[in-house]
């Protein structure tokens, strides 16, 4: 078979006002007809640049180098005029962004978005280009489409906004989808909805898919070849099966490494505390009973968006709070802390009902219980250095005598999250994700909290750095007595970070067990749905999944309003 598209010697580079810099070296590869090929690596590989070279959406300070070449059905694009390529790009090559509110239009209606590609590539009538959306739409698994053909962007959830991504992709039947990213935001449950629907596509259309990826779940998942980059070189590429089963090179080796194992047992230590947690030796640190939390929904109704939890916390102890988007666990953990008010119950820390406490008694409780939110980027300051970022809260509990012993302080709590002394005097933007993510623990740390809630604090890096953030978090654990709320929706993370976890299921808990018990012998028909939707790093685990049906229709017919210890430690809504 004769490849679709040919990549050779395909070097890019970014100049600014100092420099050059070089972003994609040398990089070879082709695509045949109905094949997937994974591009993966970590950010910053090259991967996207990649990608847009191909479509040459490229920022204007981009430059590919003159022996580059990218031939589409022998075609050679570099060499086209913006008129020319404007009729490949949506027709013959399409791409599915990362984020799809920032690539669909906000002031048109997701309808008259795919009918305007439409009309622009096939030049049919309103009518027909109409109707032929609304297939598009129902084969992408969206319902209601004549309601859903009027709305717009903001008013669809994560997951129907990549659906209507992959509807605008599909519009003109494309011989290639590239896929940037495409589910790194999603719910377990939404990404392997969404992977299926490529799937189907694929086998229905005989398209040919580059799936850019740093999640290898995905990739055993999907693809029949992957290529491996790192610093813009290519540095492995084979078939998925040999890549897995047979990696060469080192940074491959970790990248595998890096992904967290459902299958890993507990350590002998991790046991023990179990062991404490069950026979009392370990007394409950926070206590929540019956805890509602509602919202006004307009016309005075409300949503409650956390319905009666009942659940301890304890002493030295990682409680995993898992479930999709809208499940109610953020609003949990800012309830907690009181970021929220609660609508009813109570929430009780060492002895005090947080609750009730006034405004200056909660500014003192503040000191011993804190938050480590999803996105660093949004919770830092963009206008303060690191050493103020981190000193406001010393500042604030009074917790330094004079400018040397703040100084002091931060530096000490840049070392315990493995950053440089040479970073207090930058600003967040000057920083990775992962820095910033450490930078966000250090100013936690900075009050000695005894507890901790951590809001999906993984949820936007690398799996290599992830692993790197869980390490640090474990080890900050031990060292400093803390107790942890991990909030997830990567249930391999959760598995191997937590003692016990529990699962929210519109706004209430379904089940709570010990990690391993929970995912050896999920019982809640919610929990099998979720551990199911998970892609495990492994070509043939992934081949072998059984239809994801049965799970939904289980859930639909259970009905569970008890909450009950079907076995020791393991309670199910039933």
């Amino acid at each position: 078979m004769e490849n679709l598209l040919t990549v050779n010697n395909l070097s890019v580079s970014f100049s600014t006002e100092l420099d050059e810099q070089q972003v994609v070296s040398d990089l070879s590869f082709s695509i045949k007809k109905g094949e997937t090929l994974g591009l993966v690596g970590e950010s910053g590989s090259g991967k996207s640049v990649t990608a847009r070279s191909i479509m040459q959406l490229l920022s204007s300070n981009a430059y590919i180098h003159p022996e580059s070449s990218i031939t589409y059905e022998g075609t050679e694009l570099l060499n086209l005029t913006q008129k020319e390529l404007r009729s490949i790009r949506g027709k013959d090559i399409s791409m599915i962004f990362q984020d799809p509110m920032t690539s669909l239009n906000p002031t048109m209606s997701i309808g008259k978005q795919i009918v305007e590609i439409l009309r622009l590539h096939e030049k049919i009538s309103k009518k027909d280009a109409e109707r032929r959306t609304k297939e598009i739409m129902t084969d992408v698994g969206i319902s209601n489409v004549d309601f859903r053909f009027t709305q717009y962007a903001h008013e669809f959830s994560g997951g129907m906004r990549q659906r209507m991504m992959i509807a605008m992709a599909l519009a003109c039947s494309p011989s290639i989808i590239i896929a940037d990213e495409p589910t790194t935001a999603l719910d377990v449950t939404i990404q392997a909805q969404i992977l299926e629907l490529l799937k189907d596509i694929q086998k229905k259309y005989g398209t040919a898919i580059i799936l850019i990826t740093h999640d290898f779940g995905v990739v055993a998942n999907m693809c029949d070849r992957v290529m491996v980059m790192r610093h813009g070189e290519l540095v492995e590429s084979g078939e998925t099966t040999e890549i897995f089963e047979n990696p060469q090179h080192d940074y491959t080796k970790m990248l595998l490494n890096a992904i967290p194992n459902l299958y890993k047992d507990k350590t002998e230590k991790e046991k023990e505390k179990l062991k404490e947690i069950h026979s009392g030796e370990r007394d409950a640190l926070v206590r929540v009973s019956q805890l509602e939390k509602k919202f006004p929904y307009g016309r005075g109704e409300t949503i409650k968006a956390v319905n009666n939890l009942n659940f301890d916390i304890y002493r030295g102890e990682t409680l995993g709070l898992v479930g999709e988007s809208g499940s109610g666990k953020t609003t949990t953990g800012r309830t907690l802390l009181r970021l929220h008010e609660a609508s009813a119950g109570e929430i009780v820390y060492e002895g005090f009902d947080l609750n009730h406490l006034n405004k200056n008694e909660l500014k003192s409780m503040r000191k011993h219980i804190q938050m480590i939110f999803q996105d660093p980027y949004a919770s830092l300051n963009p206008r303060m250095k690191v050493i103020d970022l981190i000193g406001e809260a010393l500042d604030t509990h009074g917790l330094v005598k004079n400018k040397k012993e703040r100084t002091d302080r931060v530096l000490e709590l840049l070392d315990l999250v493995g950053l440089d002394a040479s970073f207090v005097e930058r600003f967040p933007h000057e920083f990775s994700g992962g820095q910033r993510q450490r930078i966000g623990i250090a100013r936690a740390l900075a009050v000695n909290p005894e507890f901790i809630v951590l809001d999906e604090p993984l949820s936007s890096l690398d799996a290599s750095i992830q692993a790197q953030i869980v390490e640090l978090l474990e080890s900050l654990q031990e060292k400093l007595k803390l107790t942890y709320l991990f909030i997830a929706h990567d249930l391999a993370m959760v598995k191997q970070i937590s003692d016990r976890v529990a699962v929210m299921h519109e706004g209430r808990i379904v089940e709570l067990a010990d990690s391993e018990e929970l995912f050896s012998n999920p019982i809640h028909p919610y929990t099998k749905k979720l551990l199911s939707a998970i892609p495990i790093p492994d070509p043939s685990i992934e081949a072998m999944k059984k239809n994801k049906k049965d799970t939904e229709e289980e859930l639909q017919n259970y009905q569970g309003t008890e909450f009950k210890e079907v076995e020791p430690h393991h309670w199910v809504s039933c």
